[in-house]
């Protein structure tokens, strides 16, 4: 938010206040530059970050052999896809819903969606990737700012992995991009040595620090919130042995209170 830095230790400071005034546990700063030095930082995610070229064979060819090899072989099995808004929104939510299942973690409510494609409008939309059958396989919501394409919210149903679905599915965004006149894909964080740092890297994008900085107020140690700390192990397990339909109902009432 700051183009100096004058203007970002004002906006330091009132964030300190706020969190000392409603008194808050700490400030979360999360920041490329990572120019606060004074403040306790934690080095857990990276993000990734690329030049859209500006013709689809150079960007084909900037992906590495085994990404190209996967996304064909997704064009092979006859996957298809389309792009949209609202009308995609429930497939979309069921997959990601499915996902977070999977992976132990509450998802949001649907309505949350609904509510960032209103106010987004054209900045925003989904991609949805079917197989030949017509069953819906991975999707995308993906935000567009200024000259960049955001792919945030994504999910993909695991029991269809051999056929590639999302690389085929990123492909077709990043062709989105470069037919739209986009400069840069950002394909955001991740944590160092994860499924989704491996795919990443995979894809040819290079991670770049994202240093997690942290205010202290009313606790003494960085918190560790990460999926990856022991502590949460036994309820990510219990939350995967859930119902899915129940995670559904529940997930929405608990992920508000999870950092």
């Amino acid at each position: 938010m700051a183009d100096g830095q004058d203007i970002a230790r004002q906006l330091l400071d009132k964030a300190k206040e706020i969190t000392t005034s409603e008194r808050l546990e700490y400030l979360e700063l999360r920041s490329r530059d990572g120019e606060l030095a004074e403040l306790p930082t934690k080095d857990l995610y990276v993000i990734f970050r690329r030049e859209i070229l500006e013709d689809l064979e150079s960007n084909m060819t900037a992906i590495p052999r085994k990404s190209r090899r996967m996304i064909r072989q997704g064009e092979k099995a006859g996957l298809t896809y389309e792009f949209g808004r609202e009308e995609l929104l429930p497939e979309f939510y069921e997959i990601l819903a499915r996902s977070y299942h999977r992976l132990g973690s509450p998802v949001f409510s649907i309505k949350l969606f609904k509510n960032l494609l209103g106010e987004f409008k054209e900045q925003a939309n989904i991609l949805l990737v079917k197989n030949r059958e017509g069953k819906s396989m991975s999707s995308v919501l993906t935000f567009f700012y200024k000259d960049q394409v955001l792919p945030y919210y994504a999910g993909s149903l695991f029991e269809y992995r051999d056929l590639a679905p999302n690389d085929y599915m990123y492909w077709q965004l990043m062709k989105y991009g470069c037919e739209n006149g986009y400069k840069l894909f950002d394909f955001g964080r991740s944590k160092i040595d994860t499924g989704s740092y491996d795919f990443k890297r995979h894809w040819g994008f290079e991670p770049e620090p994202l240093p997690y900085q942290y205010f202290l107020n009313r606790i003494d140690e960085v918190p560790n919130l990460s999926p990856a700390n022991p502590k949460y192990r036994k309820k990510i397990e219990m939350w995967q042995k859930l119902p899915f339909w129940l995670t559904k109902i529940v997930g929405p009432h608990i992920v508000k209170y999870i950092p």
